[in-house]
C-alpha cells in the first residue's frame, strides 16, 4: 500500500510517500481500507517531536475512516464492506477504566493511532473491532473522519468534563481550528452563551455562522478585559482552553467565581504558573480532558446524522499533499478539520 512516512522528527522533509506492506488483520481485528483520514495539530507536534511515543520511521494519523477490507480470526460481528470509524485511541476493552466507560484512558494498548501503532496516513489499517464505530447511513466518510477527534474532544470536554450547563458562558480559545469550531457547535448544543477567541477578523463570520454568540478578535491574546465587558464583570463560567499556556494569563483573568478551567491542548508546549490563591479565592477548578469514549462516538455519529452537530470540513487534499495541509495548519490559514484522501 502507498502510505505518507514520517522518517524523523522535524520539518516537512520528513515525510515521504513510500510502499510499505498491507497490514494484515489479527485475530479480533478488521482490515479497514481508508477512506478519509483528519489532520490534527496534534500531528503536527507529532510531526516536529514533541511526542515521545511518536515512532519513526512510522505512520501517524488518528482521525480515520473507511470500510471494512478484511476480517481477523474470530470476527463475526462486521461484515466486508461496512463503513466504520476508528475512535481515535486503541484500548483493551476490559481493564477497570473500559468497563466504567473511560476506555479513552485505557492504559493496556498502544494508545493513539499514529504514536506507537500505525495510523490513517496510509491506504489500510488493521484495528481491534472495540475500537471502531459503524458510520449511519447520511454520514460520509469525510464527515465521520472529523468526529471522533475534532467534535469528540470538544463534547467530552464540554459536556463530561466542563458540565456546562444551559445559561452559563462559555470562552473557547482556538476558537476556528478543527476543535474549536466544533467545541462552539456543542457549547451551544448544551445551551451556554459562546465566546470564541480568534486571532484573525477575517474569520469572524465564519464563527458567527457555527453559533458564537460573541466573538474577541485577539491577536496578542490579551481578551480578559473584552470578556468580563460581556459577562457584566462577572467573568465565564468556563474556559476551553485549546491554546493552552499562549491563552493562559487572559484565560485565569477571564475566569469568574466557581469557573471551571479545561485544557485541552497546549501548542508550544510550555508549563503555567498557578498562585492557589487564585484558586482559593474564586473556588476555581483546573481540569484536563483527553479524546473521547467508544460511546460518545457513537452519540455523536448520530447528533451528526440528525443534523444536530455539523462535521466541519475545511477542505480535502490527497494523501501525497500532507505536507500542504500541515503548512496550511501551521500558519493559521485554514479554518475548520482538513481531511486527507488517499
Amino acid at each position: 500500500m502507498k502510505a505518507m512516512i514520517l522518517k524523523g522528527y522535524g520539518g516537512l522533509e520528513q515525510f515521504e510517500m513510500q510502499d510499505v506492506p498491507d497490514p494484515s488483520p489479527k485475530e479480533g481485528e478488521v482490515l479497514v481500507r481508508i477512506r478519509a483520514n483528519g489532520v490534527c495539530f496534534h500531528d503536527i507536534l507529532a510531526r516536529q517531536g514533541h511526542f515521545p511515543r511518536t515512532k519513526t520511521p512510522g505512520i501517524i494519523g488518528h482521525e480515520i475512516a473507511g470500510e471494512v477490507a478484511g476480517l481477523g480470526r474470530g470476527v463475526t460481528d462486521f461484515k466486508i464492506g461496512e463503513r466504520v470509524v476508528v475512535v481515535m485511541k486503541d484500548h483493551c476493552g476490559h481493564c477497570r477504566l473500559c468497563l466504567k466507560g473511560h476506555d479513552n484512558l485505557c492504559q493496556n494498548t498502544g494508545g493513539l493511532f499514529g504514536e506507537e501503532i500505525p495510523g490513517g496516513y496510509a491506504e489500510y489499517i488493521s484495528v481491534r473491532t472495540h475500537a471502531v464505530v459503524r458510520i449511519p447511513d447520511g454520514v460520509s466518510f469525510e464527515q465521520a473522519a472529523v468526529v471522533p477527534c475534532a467534535l469528540g474532544t470538544a463534547y467530552h470536554g464540554l459536556h463530561a468534563v466542563g458540565r456546562v450547563q444551559p445559561g452559563e458562558a462559555v470562552l473557547i480559545t482556538g476558537a476556528t481550528g478543527g476543535v474549536g469550531i466544533h467545541a462552539v457547535q456543542v457549547a451551544r448544543m448544551l445551551g451556554a452563551r459562546v465566546i470564541a477567541v480568534t486571532t484573525s477578523a477575517g474569520k469572524t463570520d465564519f464563527l458567527r455562522d457555527n453559533g458564537a454568540d460573541d466573538i474577541i478578535v485577539s491577536p496578542e491574546l490579551d481578551f480578559a478585559d473584552e470578556a468580563r465587558r460581556i459577562t457584566g464583570g462577572h467573568g465565564v463560567d468556563v474556559v476551553f482552553n485549546i491554546v493552552g499556556q499562549l491563552a493562559w494569563n487572559a484565560a485565569l483573568k477571564s475566569m469568574g467565581f466557581a469557573a471551571r478551567h479545561v485544557f485541552v491542548g497546549n501548542l508550544n508546549a510550555a508549563p503555567v504558573n498557578l498562585r492557589p490563591a487564585h484558586a482559593i479565592l474564586k473556588e476555581m477548578f483546573f481540569l484536563g480532558t483527553e479524546g473521547v469514549s467508544r460511546g460518545e462516538v457513537e452519540t455523536l455519529l448520530e447528533l451528526v446524522r440528525l443534523g444536530r452537530l455539523r462535521s466541519v470540513v475545511g477542505g480535502t487534499l490527497h494523501l501525497a499533499d500532507a505536507c500542504r495541509a500541515h503548512a496550511s495548519m501551521e500558519s493559521r490559514s485554514s479554518v475548520g478539520r482538513l481531511v486527507l484522501i488517499p
